[in-house]
């Protein structure tokens, strides 16, 4: 094998295998691109669905908990009523409080997690396109220094 030949099949094997990051939604082009597999797409897959699914769960959740609170009020009001002297009122009575500050805190948990979790997955959205302007101001050589 001549040496120009051994040169230009290391050539062709460094331009098989040059290693390109490509950011799931920000494209060559500056628009958005599509998630491929394979050679030439995306490689780092960042979306904000995963984000967005788990705010909305929060979200209910948010409401179903504080449903639940209110039924737990309404429930406070029937205690009273021709249950004195039965030991299960008065136990009633005492774990009840308990039971509100529960709820409530479980609900203003979700709450904050409805809004962090929405939020990041706003960011997410937006960082394919913050990276491709920072990492495109980069020059870097199209061959490897161990290539040329």
């Amino acid at each position: 094998m001549a040496w120009e030949e051994w040169e230009q099949l290391k050539s062709a094997a460094v331009d098989r295998h040059t290693a390109h990051m490509h950011l799931n939604s920000a494209s060559v082009d500056g628009g958005y691109s599509t998630p491929t597999t394979g050679s030439g797409g995306p490689d780092l897959l960042i979306t904000d669905t995963p984000w967005t699914g788990a705010a909305r769960v929060a979200k209910e959740l948010r409401t179903s908990t504080d449903n639940g609170l209110t039924g737990l009020k309404k429930s406070d009001d029937g205690i009273g009523g021709g249950t004195e002297g039965f030991d299960c009122t008065a136990a009633l009575k005492e774990i009840q409080p308990t039971w509100e500050a529960r709820l409530t805190s479980v609900r203003d948990e979700c709450d904050h997690l409805h809004d962090t979790l929405g939020k990041t997955g706003k960011k997410f959205g937006e960082t394919d396109h913050k990276v491709k302007d920072k990492v495109g101001g980069v020059h870097t050589p199209n061959k490897p220094g161990w290539a040329r």
